[in-house]
Order: structure tokens, then sequence, then C-alpha cells
């Protein structure tokens, strides 16, 4: 396939340490082996593809709606060009919820909307991994990767470990942790391979420490092409408005196709799909040029569902800016989580018994923090995209058609999301306040 010219990159990391003291019975491996990585043991026999109900994948999709929108509620805050992955963060806490218990689960699953039915959100996640890393697709790049990474000593329940090895193909990797920073450097660059070097910097420095003791991690990647693509000799520097202010000079990408598109609720929307058609950009555009504060201030995940599903197909004559987000350091999640209503995870009173039961108090495992990074890049050829999640984990111690084409102008700030077409899960979502670079 012929490839876009810039890329979109997404990691998550969620570290989760201990309480006090090292464990008696850990080891000490050397921290970046040189060698292939030892796995944990894990169960042999694989389970059988998961009989996957619509209303399981209907609301595992809508959990990635609502706590996007949620989520994204809280950083639109942030001064200038925003990028997130709600699919990738419903992803790592999936995973570090299925180890959680009590009112530790509780209050994970109120904030991700992860339902009452763990089996069957866990049963969801899993064909949707299945779609999203489909080995016989052809029409794009999509790859999804997550990976358990344990202090060597210990004890991870097995239920646990074959969960997230069977439904979130996660294996599990054994570093000594010992020293920190080498852990972190071995971890960000198993990031940097999964998103073809896009996130080479997912965990910062000091993220893990000697109370480290799992780093629970997620990487996306997606390369793709429009089904349409621009014209680049039709590209020229017009005019953007910067927060709806004076024009500067952007290369602005030009077509006329047939797109789906509407006018709702005081915006124009356009649908875009990729080659294959399983996935396409949404692009909300105010109609006030000065519109975007006011459209995020009153976005909801029903307004959100509604803007990207069932655009009417219709000629179009579209006017984009070629632009690239790239975050300048990653989202430290654990603020924002706990203000949204999940405390208890992030303290020594949590309850992830089912990830680890060590005998010692000093060894229950809380979540230390959550580390969230993406890129995009979107240009006339289509989009490269990446993100990645950690968490990490220590011991006590996320109309009707119009007579003529309409014009789709995005000449002024919007918002964008990339979507499932299939599920309506969100894989990436944002804005741009200025698309120069």
């Amino acid at each position: 396939m012929e490839r876009p010219l810039r890329p979109t990159t997404l990691a998550l990391a969620l570290l989760l340490g201990a309480c006090g003291s090292q464990s008696a019975e850990s080891t000490e491996p050397p921290a970046a082996p040189a060698e292939e990585p030892t796995a944990a043991p894990e169960p042999e026999a694989p389970p059988q593809e998961p009989a996957v109900t619509d209303a399981a994948s209907a609301a595992f999709a809508a959990s990635t709606r609502q706590f996007g929108v949620d989520f994204y509620q809280r950083l639109r805050e942030r001064e200038g060009n925003l990028v997130m992955s709600p699919g990738s963060i419903d992803i790592a806490f999936a995973m570090t919820w299925a180890g959680a218990r009590g009112e530790t689960a509780e209050q994970m699953s109120r904030v991700f909307h992860f339902g009452g039915d763990a089996d069957a959100l866990h049963a969801a996640a899993q064909a949707q991994l299945a779609r999203w890393n489909d080995p016989d697709r052809d029409t794009y790049e999509l790859r999804v990767a997550n990976r358990l990474f344990a202090k060597a000593g210990m004890d991870l329940q097995p239920d646990f470990v074959t969960l997230t090895r069977d439904r979130y193909q996660a294996p599990v990797e054994l570093l000594s942790f010992t020293p920190p920073d080498a852990a972190r450097v071995h971890i960000n660059e198993w990031v940097a391979g999964q998103t073809n070097d896009r996130i080479d910097e997912l965990l910062p420095e000091g993220s893990i420490d000697e109370l480290s003791r799992l780093v629970l991690t997620n990487a996306v990647y997606f390369l793709g092409n429009w089904a349409t693509q621009f014209d680049e000799d039709q590209t020229r520097d017009e005019p953007f408005h910067v927060d709806g202010g004076d024009g500067v000079a952007v290369p602005m990408m030009h077509m006329t196709h047939t797109l789906g598109y509407a006018e709702r609720d005081g915006v124009a929307l356009l649908e875009m799909p990729y080659a294959g058609g399983d996935l396409a950009m949404v692009v909300v555009l105010p109609e006030a040029r000065d519109g975007l504060g006011a459209v995020e201030e009153g976005l909801t995940a029903a307004q959100l569902e509604s803007w990207t599903t069932g655009l009417p197909e219709q000629q179009v004559q579209v006017t984009l800016p070629r632009f690239r987000i790239e975050m300048d350091a990653p989202i430290a999640m654990k603020p924002t989580l706990i203000e949204m209503g999940m405390p208890l995870p992030f303290t020594p009173a949590a309850d992830f018994s089912a990830m680890s039961n060590p005998a010692s108090a000093d060894d229950q495992l809380y979540i230390d923090d959550a580390y969230h990074r993406a890129f995009i890049d979107v240009n006339e050829s289509g989009t490269e995209a990446a993100a990645a999640t950690a968490v990490v984990m220590r011991v006590r111690g996320a109309a009707a058609a119009p007579p003529e084409p309409p014009r789709f102008t995005a000449d002024h700030p919007f918002l964008f999301l990339i979507r499932d077409t299939q599920t309506g899960s969100i894989l990436f979502m944002g804005r741009v306040n200025d698309p120069r670079t």
C-alpha cells in the first residue's frame, strides 16, 4: 500500500507498586536482559473464541465513548492541540480492573463505564482486539499490543495471568526492577518498538522506583490511506484562524467527493473513511470560528454517538489542513482519575487481590500512577497514529442534501475522531487549534 508521510501513535502504562519492603522471595535477574526475556509460567490451553453478544460489543464501544468524553472534558483546559486514545486507555484499565475487587473494582467500573458483567466485557475486549489485529487484513496497518512487566519473584494470581494472556494477548515479562531506571528504559523501548518509534518516552524519569512491582502496558499503532486521497497538487497555503482570530498561512488540502456529511447542533460533520472501510475519521467543525470552546463544553457521549453514526453521504467540497500533533510529555493520569471518582485504587487501601495476594500486607498492590501519550499525523495520503498507556503498580510503603455540493472548510479550530465503523469504538480523539508544527 502507498504509505502516508506522517504517523499517529498512542501509548499507555499503568504502574503498580508495593506498600513496603521488597518480598523476600524476589530474585534479581538483569534489569534489561540481553537475551529473550523470561516469561512467567502460564497455563497451556488457550480458550475457545468467545461468544460475544451484540449487547456486549455495544457496551464495550460505549465505554470508550463515555470515558473518552469524560476524560477529554478534563483535558480540554490545556492549551493548544490535543490527542488521546480512549481505546488504548480502556484496554489498559480493563486489564487492571480484572485484578481488582470490592470497592476498588466498583470505583474503576463507574469511572470507565464497564458495567456489571465482567466476563462479557473481557470477552468483548478480546473480540475487539481480534478485529483490530486481524492478520489477514492488507488495506491498512493497525496493531494493538499489550504486555505485563512484572518484578521477578512476585506472586501473580494464575487466573489473572490466564485472563490477561487469553483475553488481552498480554504475556508476562519478568524484570528485576533493580536498578529501577533500567526497567523504565526497557519498557519504553518495548513501547517504541510497538509504535514504530513514535512513542519513545512513555514512562518519564522517576516513574519507576524500588517499590514498583508491575507495569500493565498497551500500545497502538495505525497507518492507513484515505479511501479517496487528496491530490497533493491541490494543496496550497491558505489562512487558518487560530483560536478564531486572524488567519495564519497553513497547507490546506482540497477535494470534492461523496462523503458522510451533515450539519447538526451548530457544527458541520464530515466522515472520511480509510481504505477498507473499517475505520474512519470524523471531523467536527463548529459553525463559528471561535466556537470550539462552546462545543467542547457541551460535548456528551450521546451527542458524540449521534455525530459519528449515520451521516448521509453526498458530494462535499472539502478543505482540510494537514496537521501533526505530538505531545511534548506523557499525561500523568492519576490526578484526573481521582477527580473523576476513583481515589481508592491509588491508595494502599486498594484491593487488587485478584491480581496478586501476598501474605504480607506490605506487598499488597495499588496503582502508583498511569501514563498516556499519543501522536497523529494527517496528510493527503492518509493518517499515521500511535498511542500508549501504562499503569504502574507498587506495594504500599482513562440534514438534508443541498442542491449543490456543500463546502466543508476547516479553516478554524475543530475536533477529530478516528472510530471503528463496525463497533463504534473510539480509537483516537482530539482537537486541532493550530495546524502548524
